[in-house]
């Protein structure tokens, strides 16, 4: 598949421009564009229609690194990531200049995250649940409040099994966002198409799932960890050994099948 007309859009920053070098937005837009452009595009993966432009733009993305350099010529964002990682940029002139910097200098943007976290949407897929995880993280260090974008969250952790009515909603509702905020974003133009779909299929984007194998193996592994520190428990307490590591075994065992399934984010 050629990508020509993706990689004229995606890799001219069109909300740099079209915002005049971000001079329309405040630190808040940054971090609320950031955090919409990060939901959509995961969502984009959901889609079959839209699954091999968001899996481009997430390529595009990446491609530079953790956002540590400005290049006017990256994705939307990829720059506003760059602004939230880097404040004091001279190559980005933000509104309010003053104000938007104090307000970007306070959060906790961990740039590394992010971008680990779209390294493995690049090259696989997450689970709705880690997915749910990791944005419940980037809210707090974006300072996220609004509840529509918590809501909004919520039903894409869940989009495989939302009905067509909500996914509209939801694509909607994203879309009108984006034109209050920024109306030159990459993300108009598929969300716009998203709102004319009849019908949104699911079949393209796959979760991963855990080996049976790899379930075994962690619940004995947890098993036995658990058997022996109900043993160190029960011995510094002056307990009965014999029930504390049977306590233990079951509680470890728990403990290594779930983690098996795990992958850090």
């Amino acid at each position: 598949m050629e990508f020509k007309l993706i990689d004229k859009e995606i890799s001219e920053a069109r909300l740099y421009r079209t915002s005049r070098n971000f001079n329309a937005l405040t630190g808040k837009d940054v971090a609320n564009l950031f955090y919409l452009t990060s939901l959509s595009t995961y969502m984009m993966l959901n889609d079959d229609k839209q699954y091999e432009y968001a899996k481009e733009y997430i390529k595009q993305t990446v491609q530079y690194g953790p956002y540590t350099l400005f290049r006017s010529h990256a994705t939307d964002l990829y720059l506003l990531g760059h602004v939230l990682r880097d404040p004091d940029t001279r190559s980005i002139s933000l509104k309010n200049p003053i104000s938007s910097k104090q307000y970007l200098k306070k959060l906790n943007f961990d740039a590394r995250k992010h971008y680990m976290f779209y390294m493995r949407l690049k090259d696989s897929s997450v689970k709705g649940t880690e997915f749910n995880s990791y944005f419940l993280r980037l809210e707090s260090q974006l300072n996220i409040k609004d509840g529509k974008y918590k809501q909004w969250r919520r039903l894409i952790s869940d989009w495989s099994n939302l009905k067509y009515t909500s996914k509209q909603l939801v694509v909607a509702k994203l879309l009108q966002e984006y034109r209050r905020l920024g109306r030159g974003s990459e993300m108009v133009s598929p969300l716009s198409t998203m709102t004319k779909y009849r019908g949104y299929n699911t079949s393209k984007y796959q979760e991963p799932k855990t080996s049976l194998a790899k379930r075994a193996l962690g619940t004995v592994a947890g098993a036995a960890a658990g058997r022996v520190a109900g043993k160190k428990i029960a011995q510094k307490l002056g307990k009965d050994i014999d029930k504390y590591k049977k306590y233990g075994t079951g509680i470890g065992a728990i403990a290594g099948y779930w983690a098996s399934g795990r992958k850090k984010i």
